[in-house]
């Protein structure tokens, strides 16, 4: 195995620890960085808002039930839009079966109530992370921390 290296310029193609396996970490990491930059989260976000205040306003009726088979071209539709997410390589390697099954396992968990509250406790965290606003806090606190003197009394601060 180390002859193999020494000629390969150690390069080896394999899944462990090889090119290979950097590829694919390397496409995950674009992807999520994709997935998560500030434009993608101002789009969520505007798509959130627009999806519960339609027109910025509060609808005065609740929507009308959906049939099955809208269910069924929703979840339809779903899937395919998410298969469109995985590269022709991945597909390729793992089978267009097994994509859609494990696609199929992640809409139907997302059908869990326990797991959705869950997921929006996550992303409420991550948003939150995302604008930092323990930073903020920090700031105001050393600010206040400076602008203390002898003379003032010490004003209180939250730390995280």
């Amino acid at each position: 195995m180390l002859a193999l290296r020494d000629f390969s310029g150690g390069i080896q193609p394999s899944w462990e620890g090889g090119w290979c396996t950097n590829a694919v970490s390397r496409w995950l990491e674009v992807q999520v960085a994709n997935l998560t930059s500030p434009q993608r989260w101002v789009q969520y976000l505007r798509l959130l808002q627009e999806s519960i205040w339609p027109g910025g306003v509060l609808p005065k009726f609740p929507r009308p039930v959906r049939t099955q088979e809208q269910k069924l071209a929703a979840e339809k539709q779903a899937l395919q839009s998410l298969m469109g997410v995985l590269p022709d390589l991945v597909v390729e390697i793992l089978g267009a079966n097994k994509c859609q099954l494990s696609w199929g396992l992640v809409l139907e968990s997302l059908r869990q109530p326990l797991i959705n509250r869950h997921l929006i406790y996550c992303l409420g965290d991550i948003i939150l992370e995302f604008l930092d606003l323990s930073a903020s806090v920090e700031e105001s606190a050393t600010t206040t921390s400076a602008s203390d003197t002898p003379g003032n009394p010490k004003r209180m601060s939250v730390s995280s």
